[in-house]
């Protein structure tokens, strides 16, 4: 090699590879969920929440009449409040098996009493206050003889009744609360818009559906329309579902018969649920329907815009407002929210005991059916 350049017979060697040099990581930016706050800071604004209305309670509270009140909550006021908690779900469980039997679903009424107690305690146990523990409902009472589209049908068509039937309640405790109340006019247009808007969409949501529901289809068609277009198979395996489904709970509401037996059974659980808000105010020594009536229409309200699990706080809060307003007084109002507090955590605690004791049982079956099987 001479002046850098290669004799005859030699090969040019190559260049020393450059060291490669990994590219800095790119800094990890924790996802934001676009809006959406994560969860120790969700959990955070509602312990905060809670404090601030414990800390409202105490600066408004009098001892000497939180005393007296504590001293009204008894045994047996408790027992009579078991006696209500059993009379809604013994209410209810009698709807579901009228629209059970139209189905053609013989389930006892102790295996449909369980399985909605236990629906009831999960729901009560999520965010939404009417939501949430219907497919709890569906796996407990589901069994050979049955599929999951008739009993969520069953299930929905009772959802949809029991929550139509509270309007009329509703609409009693919102009357009451403008003649007793006297609130500001922006309180009275927003209850008024809010009583409308939902009482027209169950209007509207029982015509549709007496009509035969195709509606429903069509919202469904319209939705999978992107997904028709790319993967027609698999549009064509929800579709079908959604349809029985549909025809199922336009085959319920059409049977005139059995669909105003269960109205009438859920208009029944409403009163009886305003029966025992009243004899929990007796138990505070105040006799009021009215009074009942206005905080059964602030439950309801509250049960729709609930976002807590369980409306801790929410619906103290809600009492306590409804409270104020009368001029009932905040002691009363913890006592109150005290007292129903009990009612439901001791039917949460029946149902999600259920729900384990099911399960046990339902395991030792199929253990039982494996050693039979195997001898």
């Amino acid at each position: 090699m001479k002046n850098g350049v290669p004799a005859a017979g030699q090969h040019r060697m190559p260049p020393a590879a450059a060291p490669k040099i990994p590219p800095a990581a790119a800094p990890k930016i924790p996802p934001a969920a676009a809006g959406r706050l994560s969860k120790p800071v969700r959990v955070s604004i509602e312990v905060l929440l809670l404090a601030g209305l414990v800390v409202l309670f105490v600066a408004i509270l009098d001892p000497k009449q939180l005393r007296e009140y504590l001293l009204r909550v008894t045994l047996p006021s408790l027992l009579g409040l078991m006696a209500f908690q059993l009379a809604i779900h013994t209410v209810g469980m009698l709807q579901w098996v009228v629209l059970l039997r139209q189905s053609g679903i013989s389930a006892s009424p102790w295996r449909v009493f369980r399985a909605r107690l236990s629906g009831c305690a999960v729901t009560s146990l999520t965010p939404s206050a009417y939501f949430g523990g219907e497919p709890v409902r569906a796996a407990l009472l589901k069994d050979q003889g049955t599929n999951y589209r008739q009993i969520f049908a069953t299930i929905a068509v009772d959802k949809y009744i029991e929550l139509f039937t509270k309007f009329p309640i509703a609409l009693l405790g919102f009357g009451f609360l403008v003649v007793r109340g006297r609130p500001g006019t922006l309180l009275v247009v927003l209850s008024a818009l809010f009583v409308a808007f939902f009482l027209a969409i169950f209007l509207l949501l029982m015509i549709r559906l007496f009509q035969g529901g195709d509606f429903i289809m069509r919202f469904f068609k319209r939705i999978l329309r992107p997904v028709t277009r790319v993967r027609p198979r698999l549009a064509a395996r929800i579709i079908r579902p959604v349809r029985d489904f549909t025809r199922s709970v336009a085959r319920l509401i059409t049977s005139r018969k059995a669909f105003s037996l269960a109205m009438s059974l859920g208009l029944l659980l409403s009163v009886v649920e305003l029966a025992q808000y009243w004899y929990v105010l007796a138990v505070l020594g105040i006799f009021s329907l009215g009074n009942a009536a206005i905080i059964f229409f602030g439950h309801v309200f509250l049960g729709i815009f609930s976002f807590i699990p369980g409306n801790v706080g929410s619906m103290e809060g809600v009492f306590l407002f409804v409270f104020t307003l009368l001029g009932l007084g905040s002691d009363r109002s913890l006592i109150f929210s005290m007292i129903m507090r009990i009612g439901q955590l001791v039917m949460v605690a029946l149902g999600l005991a259920n729900i384990v004791v099911s399960r046990i049982a339902q395991g030792v079956t199929k253990g039982a059916d494996r050693i039979r099987t195997g001898a």
